[in-house]
């Protein structure tokens, strides 16, 4: 990652915003394409009762009438279920985001300090696992296919630390990695040059993937 994060600085591929800024140093963006995902986990009930019926399908955490000492209870607090596809009930397919550091049942020890991103998908009567990813869920942006893609954020915490932008597309069976459109040192986004995307795109994909930071 050391030699990743040389080649960035060396290079020089990080373009400059050269959009006018806002008072506060943010470009103003305006796309109804795109909706900002962030979740606080400041909800204490679930907006749709389905959700509750996916987490007990799942069992992946216990109901507050059940004196849980280790595990994580099924609550907004803990976990969000998020539809990303037009035209499919959230029953059939959603993404599970599950709060840093919960102690989910059938885990054997807590989640480490970041969140986790889970995509299901039914086959038949059964949830499946169709990805997973250890950062944040940023964005998501409306696609023709009726299939949202995704904005992660996925921190590496050598050499101090880095925020990769990474997006990711649906291919008609799982999302795929697409490209890393910026990264952050800890002073705020900046993107990638265009014309530099692709040949750094492979590479830290690559250690991504051995991080396990994408499973």
């Amino acid at each position: 990652m050391k030699h990743i994060l040389s080649l960035v600085i060396l290079t020089g591929i990080l373009a400059a915003c050269s959009a006018e800024p806002t008072a506060n140093g943010v470009d103003p963006i305006i796309d109804e394409d795109i909706v900002s995902t962030i979740t606080d986990f400041s909800e204490t009930e679930f907006k749709n009762p389905v959700h509750v019926d996916l987490l007990r399908e799942l069992e992946i955490c216990e109901f507050k009438s059940v004196d849980s000492t280790y595990f994580a209870t099924c609550s907004p607090e803990n976990f969000k279920i998020i539809e990303y596809k037009d035209d499919v009930s959230v029953k059939d397919a959603f993404i599970l985001e599950m709060r840093a550091g919960i102690f989910p049942k059938g885990q054997k020890v807590p989640l480490p300090p970041v969140r986790h991103i889970i995509v299901f998908e039914r086959e038949g009567s059964e949830l499946v696992r169709v990805g997973g990813f250890r950062g944040d869920l940023i964005e998501m942006r409306k696609n023709k296919s009726g299939v949202n893609d995704l904005l992660i954020g996925l921190f590496d915490k050598d050499d101090g630390g880095v925020l990769f932008y990474c997006w990711f597309d649906w291919n008609g069976r799982k999302y795929e990695f697409k490209e890393i459109e910026g990264l952050d040192f800890g002073e705020g986004p900046k993107p990638l040059k265009e014309e530099m995307r692709e040949s750094m795109t492979q590479e830290i994909y690559q250690k991504l993937m051995e991080k396990s930071l994408i499973f």
